[in-house]
């Protein structure tokens, strides 16, 4: 992994509202701890927002330049304010050339799926990162997987990446990173013949019983309007 260089400098201890001072410089303040000594430093708001901005991974390697020494560092966490999300503080964890650090790097996919390309399936890129182990001089800015290869069905494991020598990969190798499957065809519904028959069937009988309908005693049958005299008033 390739350090990318940071110029810093020191800020005063101790001093009132200092801090709120450097921010409106437009400057943030920070603390380079785990070398032996603690130093609290200051850094350009742009310039280090800009080598963030422009990493491959949430783990970044700084080569910083504090008062003529130089440090190698990781950004182990930066604090941003809950509104505004501008950056509050920084912390720098000095690390040894040699010495093995634990981070989280990318998995980037490469080149396109056979089983996509020819045969329709869906791409899922299930881990986008992993965690590793090495030296910071060993470590990749990230893992490119080909699945160029990969039909319908297959799986990339993390026990498939190649990794640099000195570089352990802590992840479970078990884990899918990338996989191809069938496309998801949602079926409509198809009404067989015989069944809209048979809707048919009972929908003319229904129809047919209710012309058949006996009238309740007393009532005048549906189009009789005149009717027939009661028996024994005809005569009179």
């Amino acid at each position: 992994m390739k350090a990318v260089k940071l110029e810093v400098q020191p800020r005063e201890a101790k001093k009132r509202n200092r801090n709120k001072v450097i921010r409106a410089a437009g400057r943030v303040p920070g603390v380079v701890y785990g070398g032996g000594e603690n130093h609290l430093v200051e850094v350009d708001n742009k310039i280090f927002e800009k080598i963030v901005h422009s990493a491959s991974s949430d783990t970044v390697l700084l080569d910083l330049k504090l008062e003529g020494n130089n440090h190698l560092a990781l950004v182990q966490e930066v604090q941003h304010h809950p509104l505004s999300r501008h950056t509050l503080h920084i912390d720098f964890r000095e690390v040894n050339p040699d010495q093995k650090v634990i981070v989280t790097l990318p998995t980037v996919t490469v080149g396109e799926p056979v089983g996509v390309k020819t045969e329709g399936g869906n791409m899922d890129h299930v881990l986008h990162f992993v965690k590793v182990k090495g030296t910071p001089a060993n470590l990749p800015e990230m893992f490119e997987i080909d699945v160029t290869d990969l039909e319908i069905g297959h799986t990339f494991l993390v026990g498939e990446i190649v990794t640099p020598e000195g570089v352990e990969v802590l992840t479970d190798p078990s884990n899918a990173v990338v996989s191809v499957s069938r496309p998801r065809v949602i079926e409509e519904p198809v009404a067989v013949e015989g069944e809209e028959l048979a809707e048919g069937e009972e929908a003319a009988e229904g129809e047919e019983a209710a012309e058949g309908e006996t009238p309740a005693e007393g009532e005048t049958p549906a189009g009789d309007k005149g009717g027939k005299p009661p028996a024994g008033e005809g005569g009179k």
